[in-house]
Parts: C-alpha cells; structure tokens; sequence
C-alpha cells in the first residue's frame, strides 16, 4: 500500500467508498486531482462514522483497513489514517464507542491522537 494508489486501492478495497467517491466527483466536490486526505475526508470518513452510529459490520472492516493503512511501510498513508480519519474519530466518539474496532497499531495512534487533544 503506498500514497500514489491510496485512492485506488481504497476504492477497490470498498464499494460503497467507490460509490461515494464517484457521487462526489458528480457532485464537483472532488475531481481526479483530490489527493488522499482530500478524498478520505469527503468519503471514507463520513461513511465511517456512520457504520460506528449504527454499529454496522463495515465498521469492523473499515477500522481493519486503517490498521493495514497504520503497518504501511509507507509514512505518507499512515498520515492520511491518524490525520484524516483518527483525528475526526477521535473528536465525534467515545473511547468505548471506537476503541474495540481497533488493532494495535490504530489504537497506539489513536491514544496519542487522544493525549494530544486532552493536552490542548
């Protein structure tokens, strides 16, 4: 998994990210330039947030996905997890609502992400 293809793969990876991702370059909300962490706000993270309010099995898909996005030799995809998505996780739930979708290495980031916002 690298940077370059994040869009690609995230799209391959989930139907209803390719979908939405297709409705919002209808929409001209996004367009074929919008990078990572562009599109990942646009559409990864709203429809995450919506399996985690309806406890939906994509939860559990989509956080498994973050955790491979988190062991990705490349730095610039575990960014686009901790900034992009994490970050706004962290701010519109509760530990107890998130944390047992996560692996290891997402629930290290989001704890940092969780001492960063307190320390604010």
């Amino acid at each position: 998994m690298n940077y370059n293809n994040l869009i690609t793969d995230v799209c391959n990876e989930f139907n209803e990210i390719k979908t939405l991702y297709n409705i919002e370059l209808e929409k001209d909300n996004l367009d074929y330039e919008s990078g990572p962490h562009t599109v990942f706000s646009f559409v990864f993270v709203p429809l995450l947030k919506n399996a985690i309010k309806n406890n939906d099995i994509l939860a559990m898909k989509m956080f498994k996905y973050l955790e491979k996005m988190e062991n990705s030799e490349d730095l610039y995809v575990s960014e686009v997890a901790e900034f992009t998505v994490l970050e706004e996780i962290a701010d519109d739930f509760r530990d107890e609502e998130v944390v047992p979708y996560m692996g290891a290495k997402t629930l290290e980031s989001f704890n940092l992400i969780r001492r960063y916002i307190k320390g604010r």
